[in-house]
């Protein structure tokens, strides 16, 4: 599941994980996602997530998978520092496996996708 507010980038992230062999469902709403993930928890493995976005952040929506599924991998996309972030209670509460800059480099997020869902 790709959840990210920029139209283009959540496309451009659902085309590159499909082309890496996995199926691949997008968000632009982050409650939207977190709707569509509750009526099926058992469906995915891993979420791709932006930090900012209106209505809910990234941490957020991470926290709220949490408590649907545990064992779920979730990567944050940020544009953003995190060296606070990750010190933060919300941050750690949320048990993101992984951490993302952007500008994304294709190469890099395939690594990180691959090296997560071998974890």
């Amino acid at each position: 599941m790709v959840v990210e507010d920029e139209k283009e980038l959540a496309s451009l992230f659902k085309a590159f994980v499909e082309k890496m062999g996995y199926d691949a469902v997008s968000f632009t709403d982050p409650l939207i996602a977190l709707e569509f993930f509750k009526q099926s928890t058992k469906e995915f493995s891993l979420i791709l997530t932006d930090l900012r976005m209106p209505e809910m952040s990234g941490i957020e929506l991470a926290a709220e998978i949490r408590k649907l599924n545990d064992k779920i991998k979730i990567i944050l996309i940020t544009a953003f520092m995190v060296d606070d972030l990750i010190l933060s209670e919300s941050y750690k509460a949320a048990k993101i496996n992984e951490i993302v800059q952007k500008p994304v480099k294709i190469a890099e997020l395939r690594e990180i996708i691959s090296m997560v869902l071998q974890e």
